[in-house]
């Protein structure tokens, strides 16, 4: 049996409360219908002919209904606009991915015709969704130190899919790889150390790099296999990396990473040291701040050396607009820093990684499951004057916010839905509401 979880919603005025006790109509200039409706979710307007005196201003024809009416004035001449709810697109829910376009989401769009400051109820439903597609990026650390961690995955190839598999008959992986940028003090650029950054004693090791893409999205097992074989370590300076570089060109380099339109997105970063970030590219002379657009020439990142790191703020608005969610795989020397890391950004989960790597595939699982099992409504283009809050009514709900409505634990094929809206001012623009983590949204007009 599906399982119904409602959310609530409210969508307030900022600085409004949420409800006046007592029906009060607070005038100010009126000087038509459209003026008095403005004024406030009580106030209503009495059309009668006769109703105000020689000399009058038209404003007394503006007041709550029962002064009106205490007035004299019929109660069939008052006019007072309810709200409106118009299910202009509502297409079935299919929770069954079977190839075709599914819809998790219902309705895709409504029409609300609001009166200022009146609230207005609609529902949405959701339906988390079996079989769902996933691209999986696995982004890895090749600093000298992840030596071993390099060694193990090159064999994890198939057990990485094998484990999608058990998720979806339609996952992908790609795989990427970062140090830091190649200019002092990250990197030693004496030229034989650029070419050559590990100890003399190792054979195997490619020349310093900021980050490059190795593989686009692949449904082959042997492909990714072949790839990952070919990579060596390579070395820096400085124990932080340059993983957000890395993360950013990751997310805003769509084409070149293959994510695809209707999957859920996810980035597998493995490492066992800190990053860098905004600020920090000044002590290399780095001044021209991150831009958040690709760079990338050959499939490596060519801004490398001339842009500043991203900060944690525009990573985590690129990640959520493109609906990437980050599975932070690292060492238990870095853990809490990247728990701290997590905490700023939507849809991520951190997982322990053994000092080899020999756990990644399980990590990989366990966080999926509880990023999956996450239900999080949030909105977009929200108009100036509107504010929203989520109050999340299922059986393991979040805290009522303004930037989100969560529901956890939500099981395949269960149903999140119902909320309320309140706003004081009609919109002049459309807004979206969406479920993070997935390219679905509800338009409201």
């Amino acid at each position: 049996m599906d399982c119904c979880v409602p959310l609530l919603l409210a969508l307030l005025l900022a600085g409004n409360g949420w409800c006046q006790q007592e029906e009060v109509c607070s005038k100010s200039v009126i000087n038509s219908c459209g003026d008095c409706i403005r004024s406030g979710p009580h106030c209503v307007w009495c059309q009668q002919l006769n109703f105000t005196k020689v000399g009058a201003q038209e404003a007394v024809r503006c007041d709550t209904r029962a002064q009106l009416i205490a007035r004299g004035c019929p109660v069939e001449e008052i006019i007072a606009p309810e709200n409106l709810v118009d299910i202009v697109e509502a297409r079935p829910l299919n929770a069954v991915f079977e190839g075709r376009e599914l819809v998790q989401m219902s309705p895709q769009r409504i029409n609300l015709k609001m009166r200022p400051g009146l609230p207005s109820s609609f529902n949405v439903s959701f339906k988390r969704a079996e079989g769902y597609p996933v691209d999986l990026y696995y982004l890895m650390d090749l600093s000298y130190s992840m030596k071993d961690d390099l060694a193990q995955v090159k064999g994890l190839g198939r057990d990485l899919f094998r484990a999608l598999n058990k998720i979806t008959q339609h996952g992908q992986i790609g795989f990427g790889a970062f140090v830091d940028k190649t200019v002092l003090p990250y990197t030693n650029t004496n030229k034989e150390k650029l070419e050559k950054p590990c100890d003399q004693k190792d054979q195997q090791c490619q020349p310093a790099f900021g980050y490059t893409h190795v593989l686009s999205m692949t449904k082959s097992a042997d492909e990714f296999g072949k790839k990952v074989s070919e990579q060596f370590i390579s070395g820096n300076l400085d124990s932080p990396e340059g993983s957000l570089d890395a993360m950013m060109q990751a997310a805003v380099c769509g084409e070149k990473i293959g994510w695809r339109n209707s999957s859920t997105r996810l980035i597998v970063l493995t490492t066992d040291a800190g990053f860098h970030m905004a600020g920090d590219g000044k002590l290399a002379g780095i001044l021209e701040p991150n831009d958040k657009q690709c760079h990338m020439a050959r499939n490596i990142y060519t801004k490398s050396s001339e842009m500043d790191y991203p900060s944690v703020g525009q990573l985590a608005t690129v990640l959520e607009k493109n609906n990437i969610q980050l599975i932070f795989a690292v060492t238990k020397n870095v853990e809490a820093v990247y728990k701290e890391l997590s905490k700023m950004i939507p849809k991520s989960e951190v997982g322990t990684l053994q000092s080899d790597s020999s756990n990644v595939v399980a990590l990989i699982e366990n966080a999926y499951n509880r990023l999956s099992s996450k239900v999080t409504l949030s909105h977009d283009n929200l108009p100036d004057d509107v504010r929203v809050v989520y109050t999340p009514m299922c059986t393991n709900s979040g805290p009522p916010g303004e930037n989100e409505g969560v529901c956890d634990n939500v099981g395949v094929q269960e149903q999140v839905r119902s909320f309320r809206s309140h706003l004081m001012q009609i919109p002049r623009k459309h807004h979206r509401q969406g479920l993070l983590g997935l390219q679905k949204s509800v338009r409201q007009s």
